[in-house]
């Protein structure tokens, strides 16, 4: 699957790493305006988080299955490229509300183990729906091109967006299948941090 390096994507990436980092800071902004309540029982179920870590593994295969099914659906009809790009922006404020839990149950040590947290069970779903937003973005413009000039580019276009919507649910189910057997173990050396 080529891939073209071109300015557009350039500014694409730029926009999307932008609006992950506002994401970030709405998540942080969002727990920090939650009541004291809520946030006293989130450090409590972050407080007994060694134990969950070392007694099981992260199993997201169905869940991630059905979400880029539905991604693969939305990405076809054209005009479902804001909902790809809104998940992204909710894996963001997502993973700030996160960071910002752990830091406030251990300041920067906490904040530390969130990150690592993160990385290990995240990086490669939000490369997946960055790349995921830029070849829908391509398609978009191929698609509204061929509608006008009424051309069978169509078919060839929407076959081609199948083809890279299988290759990433498939990337994204071999992606789980480490995380099921690895990031905890991974992540265990880091506890010490909590």
């Amino acid at each position: 699957m080529k891939f073209k390096w071109t300015s557009s994507h350039i500014f694409i990436i730029k926009f999307l790493l932008s609006l992950f980092v506002v994401g970030l800071v709405i998540g942080i902004y969002t727990y920090y305006n939650q009541p004291d309540l809520v946030r006293d029982s989130i450090n409590n179920e972050l407080e007994v988080i060694s134990e969950v870590i070392t007694a099981t593994r992260p199993n997201n295969f169905i869940r991630h299955i059905i979400i880029f099914s539905v991604m693969m659906l939305a990405s076809l009809t054209v005009i479902g490229l804001p909902l790809i790009i809104f998940y992204f922006f909710y894996e963001a404020v997502s993973a700030g509300f996160l960071l910002a839990s752990f830091f406030n149950l251990n300041g920067m040590q906490g904040l530390f183990f969130g990150l690592i947290f993160n990385v290990i069970n995240k990086i490669f779903i939000y490369l997946a729906l960055m790349y995921l937003i830029l070849f829908s973005i391509n398609y978009v413009k191929r698609v509204i091109v061929s509608i006008k000039n009424k051309d069978s580019k169509i078919y060839e276009y929407i076959t081609h967006q199948i083809i890279k919507n299988i290759f990433i649910i498939f990337s994204i189910l071999v992606s789980d299948l480490i995380i099921f057997f690895l990031a905890n173990i991974i992540i265990g050396y880091f506890l010490f941090l909590l």
